[in-house]
């Protein structure tokens, strides 16, 4: 019994390993500017409000990008002019939590977007002006699915 019970602590313990080498994350950097494209910054402040759940962004019902977990930002580029981002969460069924869509988005600026949680695993995407944004995304991480 004991042989089975160190075995499955073992088998546990290797999985959460290599899980934590799927997911590699670095500090705040900015991301390059391209100057054909807005940058549009999707970060999720800390929170205990669903900590564990991950989120996905979907820019013109086109491209998903993500997981947006807690505590990270997703930098998202995408053609000036006007964009719809969907916060989505990533279970079966997708289900869409909010969306945000923007006018005259302009070649080379960058914007900030907040997905604030609130109760009930409820989420709002926030425009932010850039000051504020630049802050609160400055404690952000960016995670890379390495998958």
């Amino acid at each position: 019994m004991i042989k089975r019970s160190i075995v499955l602590l073992s088998f546990i313990v290797a999985t959460m390993v290599l899980q934590g080498c799927v997911m590699t994350s670095t500090p705040f950097q900015e991301a390059q500017i391209q100057s054909d494209k807005a940058l549009i910054y999707v970060y999720r402040p800390e929170s205990i409000i669903s900590r564990g759940i991950h989120f996905s962004v979907v820019v013109n019902e086109t491209q998903t990008i993500g997981p947006l977990i807690n505590n990270a930002y997703i930098p998202v580029f995408v053609k000036p002019g006007s964009a719809q981002l969907v916060l989505q969460k990533n279970s079966f069924p997708k289900a869409t939590l909010d969306d945000v869509v923007f006018d005259n988005l302009k070649a080379g600026a960058t914007y900030y977007i907040k997905a604030n949680p609130a109760m009930f695993g409820a989420y709002k995407l926030i425009k932010m002006d850039d000051a504020t944004g630049r802050a609160e995304l400055s404690k952000a991480l960016y995670f890379q699915d390495k998958r």
